[in-house]
């Protein structure tokens, strides 16, 4: 069986292409920069301290979760397993994917990406290409029923489950994935990972990181974009808001302002992301974002001043 009208869309944050797919699947229509904002992820940023590629998949994401039902969506884990688990157990847990797909929700996998499950056939899941790709290492086009062969290179396996719900009313919702942008930067400790920083932290790992020479590894690159995009979707949100008659429940002068700085921001990480740019000029970009970012979580944690 493979699922109808089902795909992921190409975002550098697998994990929004993975939201974006099912909410589109459940007839949800919003707006990518919507999804991103209403979930909490354009605010966040998480880096480890050698800026490793893993930074955007390691992180505390019970917050998200919560907020993903401001989109109609519910996540649950379904099991996660290393590479070499026994048989039996790989087994045991394909068969709650496939109970899962059966009674109409939506699953994914994570290993080195998120991808969505479309489907299977008699031999295996047939998995989502992101970014268009079959032969990608990343991101295999097919999970093999009992051996996960595809998967043997990679940290452990998780399945998660996406369920419909009802939207939370606009304004809950708004008030509430703007409450988690000021959360993750002002109190960024729980939701990191051993060895990473989350929210304002993070970009202190990200500068001491640059001083210690991974400028020029494939991590800067990865977490530049991938934030960078994050930061982008909230500067094309607010943008919409400041556009529209009705606010949205933001105050449209401050959508204004935050679209014009988040776009700023994205832009800067953009410049960091150049793989030509000097190790100088990225520190410079990033210590430049860093401001950028904490004016825009001033500005939204004053909101209710204004």
């Amino acid at each position: 069986m493979r699922i109808a009208n089902l795909q992921q869309p190409p975002c550098n944050a697998s994990l929004m292409g993975v939201v974006k797919g099912a909410l589109d699947h459940y007839g949800h229509g919003c707006s990518e920069a919507e999804a991103f904002v209403l979930s909490g992820h354009a605010f966040a940023i998480n880096i480890h301290g050698e800026i490793c590629p893993s930074s955007p998949y390691c992180w505390r994401t019970f917050r998200f979760v919560e907020l993903l039902q401001n989109l109609g969506l519910e996540r649950e884990e379904l099991g996660t397993l290393p590479p070499n688990a026994d048989e039996d157990d790989r087994v045991s847990l394909e068969m709650r994917v496939r109970d899962c797909l059966e009674d109409g929700a939506i699953c994914s996998v994570l290993c080195l990406d998120h991808q969505l499950v479309l489907g299977h056939d008699d031999a295996g899941f047939i998995l989502s290409q992101p970014w268009g790709d079959p032969g990608a290492d990343t991101t295999p086009e097919r999970m093999s029923f009992g051996t996960w062969r595809e998967f043997g290179f990679g940290p452990p396996v998780t399945f998660f489950r996406f369920t419909r719900t009802e939207r939370r009313p606009e304004s809950a919702a708004v008030d509430a994935a703007l409450d988690f942008a000021v959360e993750a930067w002002r109190a960024p400790a729980q939701f990191a990972e051993e060895g990473y920083g989350f929210g304002a932290d993070a970009y202190g790992k990200w500068l001491t990181a640059i001083d210690a020479g991974h400028a020029g590894e494939h991590g800067n690159w990865w977490n530049a974009t991938v934030w960078g995009e994050c930061r982008e979707r909230a500067g094309d949100y607010f943008q919409a808001i400041a556009a529209s008659e009705y606010g949205g429940g933001v105050d449209q002068q401050l959508a204004r302002e935050l679209a014009v700085d988040y776009r700023a921001l994205a832009r800067l990480l953009l410049r960091a992301s150049d793989t030509t740019a000097t190790d100088a000029d990225k520190r410079r970009f990033v210590e430049q974002a860093r401001d950028l970012d904490a004016g825009c979580t001033e500005r939204i944690a004053a909101r209710a001043h204004r």
